[in-house]
């Protein structure tokens, strides 16, 4: 998974700014019909306006798709390389610490991306 500047995660911020997040999930093999979930553990809820991209097929994410700060999307299609980018807007920073977000395919394979805040 990679952050909104393309690098390898994690992102660094500092507590209680507003940021902008676009992470990226790059697919390293063929994903066909596959669901795919993206678990923000608490630390930001996302919104049903947030965006998410496949490839150039952009759309909201919708209600229907968020349980709490969990973002499941059903019936992904990507070939090797290709991206899925979830936009989810200005956020504000929790307290100084380390979070984690998810990413699962198909309940088995898991990525992680490191949130990493600090005071200054």
């Amino acid at each position: 998974m990679q952050d909104n500047l393309n690098g390898q995660y994690p992102y660094h911020f500092v507590e209680g700014s507003t940021q902008y997040l676009m992470p990226k999930f790059l697919a390293t093999q063929p994903l066909r019909n596959t669901t795919l979930t993206f678990d923000l553990n608490g630390v930001i809820t996302p919104d049903a306006t947030d965006l998410y991209t496949i490839v150039s097929d952009r759309n909201e994410i919708g209600a229907d798709k968020i349980d709490g700060s969990v973002i499941t999307i059903p019936n992904v299609t990507l070939e090797k390389g290709q991206l899925i980018i979830f936009d989810l807007g200005f956020n504000t920073m929790p307290s100084a610490g380390t979070y984690k977000f998810f990413v699962t395919v198909a309940s088995k394979h898991t990525q992680e991306m490191v949130l990493d805040i600090t005071k200054n």
